[in-house]
């Protein structure tokens, strides 16, 4: 499991993967062309609305995207083999909702 974002998150990349074993936060280190390197190699991503997911999922990766009520994905959505999840308020998406898409979509 790689955990992306910007440099901004390296230290939440740090603390989510620090209590999975053998995960790594690449927070900070990559570049677009390597974000779509993972996404052509990845065996599922889950993520919000931003750039690195639509190019992980134009990339081949089976996504789950989650959008608030600050986009809409039938204007913004990725695509390719997406399953979308929305809430207005993204703190009341249940985890098993999200896993429950994962794996339907994996």
């Amino acid at each position: 499991m790689c955990v992306l974002g910007g440099e901004a998150e390296r230290g939440l990349g740090e603390a989510i993967t620090r209590g999975v074993a053998g995960a790594r936060s690449l927070a900070g280190l990559t570049s677009l062309a390597q974000i779509a390197d993972l996404g052509a190699r990845a065996a599922l991503a889950v993520g919000n609305d931003t750039g690195p997911m639509h190019l992980i999922a134009a990339a081949g990766a089976p996504c789950v995207a989650l959008f608030s009520d600050d986009s809409d994905p039938r204007l913004c959505g990725p695509r390719g083999r997406v399953a979308i999840l929305g809430r207005a308020d993204l703190a009341d998406l249940p985890v098993g909702e999200v896993l429950a898409a994962a794996m339907a979509i994996a």
